[in-house]
């Protein structure tokens, strides 16, 4: 299966962004306000970029009803929530060393990595409320689908496995291989 395949094949690259300068900043105690909003502030920058070329494959979005799977909207919100005006959010910098999405098996290949960090998120969520004593303000994104979490990576990695070709395979797992380095050379850089 696709989905399995992926894990496997993926596994250094997710080991290697969670080693990312502002992801192991997240587990530091003297972790701030300040900090969160900046890691949120990337996110929107390789987000927005990234969401809108998904876009670009109607099928993908319709399938999957991945509008309601973007996560610019729950960005949007907690920058808002923490203080970040419309004009810093206009101003703030877009990636532009995006990962491949021209067909459909490396768009499905980027998702995975956007799906799956949605997944490991739950855990984050609780020890930055804690932190840095947040109320339900300022964590949408990494509230992700609440309670419908689980679910929602299940419908995903069912249709990874249901309709990728083994043609396709090393398509997907190369995009995902990609959106991995793209995001962490991201989230590392400091423009």
């Amino acid at each position: 299966m696709i989905s399995e395949t992926l894990k496997v094949e993926t596994a250094a690259c997710h080991d290697a962004i969670e080693n990312a300068k502002r992801f192991t900043r997240l587990g530091s105690e003297d972790f701030s306000r300040d900090e969160y909003v900046e890691m949120l502030s990337r996110f929107y920058g390789f987000y927005q970029p990234l969401e809108a070329a998904f876009r670009l494959h109607p099928t993908l979005m319709s399938a999957l009803h991945y509008q309601q799977r973007f996560k610019l909207p729950l960005l949007i919100q907690d920058l808002t929530d923490l203080g970040v005006s419309q004009e810093t959010l206009d101003a703030l910098p877009l990636c532009q060393d995006l990962p491949p999405t021209e067909s459909e098996a490396q768009a499905l290949g980027c998702m995975y990595v956007m799906e799956g960090s949605t997944h490991g998120a739950q855990f984050i969520a609780k020890r930055l409320q804690a932190r840095l004593q947040l109320d339900d303000k300022g964590l949408s994104y990494y509230r992700g689908y609440g309670s419908q979490t689980m679910s929602q990576w299940k419908a995903f990695k069912d249709y990874l496995d249901t309709t990728i070709t083994p043609t396709d395979e090393p398509v997907v797992v190369a995009a995902a291989t990609q959106a991995f380095e793209c995001l962490q050379r991201w989230m590392d850089s400091d423009h």
